[in-house]
């Protein structure tokens, strides 16, 4: 239940996997809807060719960031030596590794692995993976068994993830879990960017999927 004051509507983005331009285009559509504040749920970076601006673009936004699995191969992880077939790759982890600059490369490497945010009085836990594990994913395909339990262990009002690039929204054991989807790579045969957004109603928190109607989210190439 409502615990007090608070912003009612919350932004979720993530997966824009050095894809500037989709999130541009999202960012955009998040304004239109008139909503300023947001969270990220990681994979800013790999794959995508512009990884700098996609960092740049995301801390200018000013909202949380969880870390994601290329977030952590990117800021704490070596290049392969100048030369060697991968590093050279345009979006690999070598590649990506060498684009942002030092200061960025650190930002990356001190994401937080969860955050916890006030969306008009509910508790929003916010990850990239399964809560705890990065390695765990929470997917449209997850059994309704294990999201009550988890529900039971977190006793959070939402749970929001990414990782898998598919978005959903299901309530289990009280709790609403959330995908917001991918900004930057699409799925199947839909290219549009994709992305949600929380709304505190007056006695639960309600998910809204959206997609930008653009074809600027190409599917995952490498």
């Amino acid at each position: 239940m409502p615990k007090g004051k608070s912003d009612t509507r919350l932004a979720i983005i993530g997966d824009v996997h050095g894809n500037a331009k989709a999130l541009r285009a999202v960012m955009d559509a998040v304004a239109a809807k008139g909503i300023s504040r947001g969270v990220n749920t990681g994979d800013l970076v790999m794959r995508g060719t512009e990884p700098k601006a996609s960092v740049r673009m995301a801390r200018e936004t000013g909202w949380p960031v969880v870390m994601g699995n290329t977030d952590q191969k990117v800021g704490r992880g070596r290049p392969r030596p100048m030369g060697h077939p991968a590093s050279d790759r345009r979006g690999s982890r070598s590649w990506t590794i060498r684009r942002p600059n030092d200061t960025e490369v650190d930002w990356l490497s001190d994401l937080p692995a969860r955050v916890t945010l006030d969306v008009g009085g509910f508790t929003v836990l916010v990850t990239h993976g399964q809560p705890g594990d990065l390695s765990v994913v929470i997917d449209v395909d997850t059994p309704a068994s294990h999201l009550v339990k988890l529900a039971a262990a977190l006793k959070v009002d939402a749970v929001v993830t990414g990782h898998t690039h598919r978005p959903f929204a299901r309530r289990h054991g009280g709790t609403l879990f959330v995908n917001p989807g991918s900004v930057g790579e699409g799925m199947d045969s839909d290219l549009r960017p994709s992305w949600a957004w929380l709304e505190a109603k007056r006695d639960k928190l309600v998910a809204h999927l959206e997609r930008v109607n653009q074809p600027l989210a190409p599917p995952r190439s490498n």
